[in-house]
């Protein structure tokens, strides 16, 4: 990690364990800005550099070699979640060992403004397909999804030094043992055999917050790439409110958009989406618009239009309706309840916000963002859960 980007490299080890040659498909996370740079297999002493190419000549080779009895690789993203990476490991034969290793660039989140956070994937949680009308494994494999495998995963990471503007490196998903080194903090995992059952977390901590980042790369054929981000100071914010104080006046909506499918069962999905909408209820602005949606294999509204104003009676049935939830609707159709809102924008001086409780678990994860970048124009977005 250098700055506010990681340089990331994940190695696979695949053995076949049968006596016939096997095509092992593997679909692993990967975060989903994420740039994948490198993709290498390595049989005994054979590495084999992989090449960019359009996903169905990809295919058409990958299948041709198989046919002809060669061993081939294969990896793509899947084409409705652009967070999971499918590698394929064709014709790989009796006892022998395979290692891939895929590199990628990212970036970290900034976390108020004084603090990076590194996010490694390590999980695919069961997701709702709509075209098969229930939930599925990715790509087509037939796999059963489990609370817990087991294999393990091995981690280091080297964090180089920002002038000294690091004041600490902590890690909220695992123990790790942190090394101290004149320019780097090298982490490693604090406790051995170390299962695949939730995301690496490791939050690094600034001296000072941080509102302007800019990076340089510059590469050995003598090119440069910058990358720059900013991020508006409290400052910056009140002067755009005293520059545009029509602002003040707009009319706010608030539209709840609640998960009540069959994934949403457990008590700790559901009770804490209950919870989470009395306290939202009680803190709406007086005057204000709103309504809620519950969604799942079709969606239900409170009001039939699109919002109603915030009074006592229509506080009371909100509360009354949230008192009901429950996980009954079926399958996850985000897509439906969005594209109702999409079809029937905010009115004039009309702010609109649109507060989404999920777990999150859909497989058409391209289709729905998407939809809300075409819907950022006119509505802000806030996901829960």
């Amino acid at each position: 990690i250098r700055s506010f980007g990681a340089d990331v490299s994940i190695t696979q080890l695949f053995k076949n364990d049968e006596n016939q040659p096997i095509e092992a498909v593997y679909c692993f996370p990967i975060e989903e800005n994420a740039a994948i740079y490198s993709f290498t297999a390595k049989i005994d002493d054979r590495e084999i550099c992989a090449q960019l190419k359009e996903k169905i000549q990809a295919q058409q080779e990958y299948t041709q070699a198989l046919q002809q009895g060669h061993g081939a690789y294969l990896m793509e993203q899947d084409e409705k979640s652009q967070d999971i990476f499918i590698i394929n490991v064709g014709a790989l034969l009796p006892g022998k060992e395979c290692r891939i290793e895929i590199k990628y660039v990212t970036e970290l989140i900034l976390v108020n403004g004084n603090k990076t956070r590194f996010v490694i994937p390590t999980t695919i949680a069961p997701r709702y397909n709509s075209s098969v009308g229930s939930i599925s494994s990715p790509a087509g494999t037939q796999a059963k999804y489990v609370q817990s495998a087991s294999y393990t995963i091995d981690f280091r990471c080297q964090i180089y030094k920002l002038n000294e503007q690091i004041t600490g490196v902590s890690s909220s998903s695992h123990p790790i043992t942190i090394q101290f080194t004149e320019n780097t903090y090298d982490i490693t995992f604090g406790q051995n055999n170390t299962f695949m059952d939730r995301d690496i977390i490791v939050d690094i901590d600034l001296s000072t917050r941080t509102n302007t980042i800019l990076a340089v790369e510059k590469n050995d054929e003598h090119q440069l790439a910058l990358m720059a981000s900013f991020t508006p100071t409290i400052k910056d914010c009140q002067k755009v409110l005293n520059t545009n104080k029509e602002i003040n006046d707009v009319n706010n909506e608030f539209i709840f958009i609640v998960d009540c499918s069959g994934s949403m069962q457990d008590e700790h999905k559901i009770g804490l989406a209950r919870q989470a909408m009395i306290l939202f209820l009680k803190s709406l602005p007086v005057n204000c618009q709103f309504n809620i949606i519950r969604f799942g294999s079709n969606y239900r509204t409170l009001f039939n239009q699109v919002t109603d104003k915030y009074n006592e009676q229509n506080a009371k049935q909100a509360e009354q309706l949230i008192s009901q939830l429950s996980a009954d609707l079926g399958g996850t159709e985000l897509l439906e309840p969005l594209e109702w809102l999409q079809s029937q924008p905010p009115a004039a001086n009309h702010s609109r916000q649109i507060l989404l409780l999920t777990d999150g678990e859909i497989s058409n994860v391209t289709q729905v963002m998407d939809l809300c970048r075409s819907m950022s124009t006119s509505s802000r977005i806030f996901s829960f859960g």
